[in-house]
């Protein structure tokens, strides 16, 4: 293949990722919906692979160009040296441009090093306002044992049940909700609520919030950072729905899900995203009558040959230069 045609390539799967990847993610639903811890796992490495293979594009790139070096003397022959180990191209191959070599092969670097930065200042943040959260329900909340869950209980006369990171508050309810629901159902909320915690989906949060949040102009991006939190949602109904049964967690959602005033302590909280809550009505379809599976086989098919496209594109073009690197490049002069 030659290195133009390699470049078109990755252009094309990368266009087809993103656009098409949300269609065939929303096709896919009822059968990721039967297995949400899953389908979290597949979107976000389904993610990751299609970031790796855009900066693969630019890899590939430099295989392609040749021009001027930026760095002087014997640091520039080793990093030549390295760059035609790794090109899989043949010699002479090269377009000749003023551009430099070096360009094409930081960029990536740049770009990874500034969504870490951006991704550690949100993380940042987010425990901050998770910290102002905690405070401000735990100032006026009653610390309870209740049904086997340690839990917060607020003052407010609304069905309130929702989840802060561990080791900042843990489950929340407010003592309208325990008047709202017999105990049964209370159970299954706190289950819902427990499993949260249990299955670390406030870290999965900050992490998937820490990588999509610059990138939602990309479709596929604004997909799975819509997708992944209605999955663990489903993965909580799902611990609670074995504990509890579902004609208690259906009715506990629905109670929940009654509509509220807007002025309810969960819109006015000074910071809504560590939050998970355990509301409401539109899940309840999936609880009680899941979508039928059999048509949206087709489209899991499309989207695993997808991602493991995307992959096998990651793993040829980053794997020349990280084994030439671990080969020589790293040694000293």
């Amino acid at each position: 293949m030659s290195p133009l045609l390699l470049l078109a390539s990755i252009t094309l799967l990368l266009l087809l990722g993103a656009v098409l990847g949300p269609r065939l993610l929303r096709a896919a639903a009822p059968v990721l919906m039967r297995v949400p811890r899953l389908a979290v796992a597949l979107l976000m490495m389904g993610l990751g692979a299609w970031l790796l293979t855009a900066a693969a594009l630019s890899l590939v790139l430099a295989w392609t160009l040749s021009g001027p070096r930026l760095l002087p003397g014997a640091y520039g022959e080793v990093c030549q040296r390295c760059l035609a180990a790794s090109s899989p191209f043949a010699p002479g191959h090269t377009v000749e441009t003023a551009l430099p070599v070096i360009v094409p092969i930081v960029l990536p670097a740049l770009g990874a090093a500034l969504m870490l930065a951006l991704g550690v200042r949100r993380a940042l943040r987010a425990r901050l306002a998770a910290r102002s959260v905690s405070e401000e329900i735990t100032n006026t909340a009653r610390s309870t044992r209740l049904l086997g869950h340690d839990t917060w209980v607020v003052t407010d006369p609304r069905p309130l049940a929702f989840s802060l990171p561990r080791g900042n508050g843990g489950i929340v309810i407010s003592d309208g909700l325990r008047h709202v629901l017999t105990d049964a159902e209370l159970t299954a909320v706190l289950t819902h609520e427990q499993a949260h915690l249990q299955q670390r989906h406030h870290l999965i949060m900050s992490a998937l919030r820490a990588v999509t949040e610059p990138l939602r102009w990309i479709p596929l991006a604004g997909a799975v950072a819509d997708a992944v939190p209605h999955y663990l949602e489903i993965a909580a109904d799902q611990c609670a729905q074995d504990h509890s049964g579902t004609p208690n967690l259906a009715s506990a959602l629905l109670k929940i899900g009654a509509p509220v005033s807007p002025d309810s302590f969960a819109a006015h909280s000074p910071a809504l995203s560590p939050i998970l809550h355990a509301g409401g009505p539109d899940r309840i379809r999936q609880l009680v009558a899941p979508a039928r599976a059999e048509m949206a086989m087709l489209p899991l098919a499309a989207l695993l040959v997808l991602t493991i496209a995307l992959a096998i594109v990651t793993l040829a073009v980053h794997g020349p230069y990280v084994q030439v690197m671990l080969l020589g490049c790293t040694l000293p002069l």
